[in-house]
């Protein structure tokens, strides 16, 4: 059996060779024997599939050790292993009984991370993202090699990943058409008299059938001239009357695992004055930001401005995160984020990004929420969802 019979849409060997041919070049620029990472889920655990087309699932943790000189070794759960079709560029996979909620399992992780770097003798050591690796791993291969110098590699590589592929930029655009397709449904799914759960069963089932990986979604309805916000499905009990309004949030990956996301108001008829007004002025301020997606641009300069631009017009300002690149990961850098005391974006915007924008408008009588996708070229961006910025009339 091959990869292309069972895999929905398998990143092609070419694709993987360039991945790990740029890894190499780092590993070299750094003198490092070997670099390690990990991830836990598919949504915002890219790292792992992307050097190797396996998705870290279900919140188990999963190790990639990547030498400079051999091919990557996988660490994972016990459990139904991997089969030798599905592994690419992979030498062997280590299998440990280890569960996050059983605590005393750890050590039979870091135990199999422990004897494979002494195996090959380190004398220095990378790793990514020391946001994605558990604590207890990192904690016991410190203790373990403390004559081993350890690299965080981590900003060198983030752009790496960032920079998309024309291959990668295929599946993306892939998955926002299958967004697309869903706005253009959206007015024969929602109808009076439906609970919001069932309003996103309904989306969640054609997603599926379109061809979505991995999905996340986020709705709420509200009578005219109430704040709706976006709830989860735990808070999703409301039953929808005829006049009401609402906001759906799609972020879900394509074939392949990337990701898009977008998001439009809906409502009853015609909307209300105050939330038309919002959602004018969130179109602008998407299109405003849109524009500065320029390469060379730091990234944290996108919020600044769209931070001013709406407080100017008397909006609610975003002081989390307004924008951000995908693929493999819901959240990808750089981040158009408010610069915080205890970091800030450093990466600045390049030719190649696929970037999201969320102009994001609440207060006492509206919630409005637009939400596309930009590919940034060298002569500025271009948005990849092709469905209007209009809030949808049912």
């Amino acid at each position: 059996m091959s990869v292309a019979e069972r895999i929905r849409r398998p990143i092609s060997d070419r694709e993987l060779r360039r991945r790990w041919d740029a890894t190499r070049e780092l590993l070299e620029k750094h003198d490092l024997d070997c670099v390690f990472t990990q991830g836990n889920n598919m949504h915002l655990g890219g790292y792992v599939r992307w050097f190797t087309d396996v998705p870290a699932e279900y919140n188990y943790h999963m190790t990639v050790l990547f030498p400079a000189d051999d091919e990557i070794t996988l660490i994972r759960t016990s459990g139904s292993p991997i089969p030798q079709w599905g592994l690419r560029g992979v030498k062997e996979v280590l299998y440990a009984p280890f569960c996050p909620t059983l605590n005393y399992t750890a050590d039979l992780e870091a135990g199999l991370v422990i004897d494979y770097l002494r195996k090959r003798n380190p004398k220095k050591v990378g790793y990514i993202g020391l946001a994605s690796i558990n604590a207890g791993l990192m904690k016991k291969v410190l203790t373990a090699f403390s004559n081993v110098e350890f690299v965080d590699i981590t900003d060198e590589f983030d752009m790496i990943k960032a920079l998309k592929s024309a291959e990668e930029m295929e599946l993306i655009r892939e998955t926002a058409r299958i967004h697309d397709a869903v706005w253009s449904a959206l007015p024969a799914i929602v109808k009076p008299g439906m609970y919001e759960y069932q309003i996103r069963a309904e989306v969640m089932q054609l997603l599926m059938n379109l061809g979505s990986e991995e999905h996340l979604l986020f709705m709420a309805t509200a009578e005219p001239r109430k704040a709706c916000g976006m709830s989860t499905f735990q808070y999703a009990n409301r039953r929808v009357k005829e006049g009401d309004y609402g906001v759906l949030l799609i972020e879900v990956s394509g074939p392949g695992g990337y990701y898009c996301e977008s998001a439009r108001n809906f409502c009853f008829g015609e909307p209300y004055k105050e939330m038309q007004e919002a959602w004018d002025v969130a179109v602008q301020a998407q299109q405003l930001t849109a524009d500065l997606l320029t390469p060379g641009r730091p990234a944290k300069e996108i919020v600044a401005k769209y931070n001013k631009f709406v407080a100017e017009k008397g909006y609610s300002q975003e002081g989390r995160l307004y924008g951000h690149s995908q693929g493999y990961d819901l959240i990808e850098r750089p981040a158009a984020m408010a610069s915080h005391e205890f970091g800030e974006e450093t990466m600045e915007i390049r030719a190649g990004m696929n970037v999201s924008l969320h102009p994001y408008f609440i207060d006492k009588v509206q919630t409005v929420y637009i939400n596309d996708n930009y590919y940034v070229t060298e002569q500025g961006a271009e948005k990849i969802h092709k469905t209007a910025p209009e809030i949808i009339i049912l």
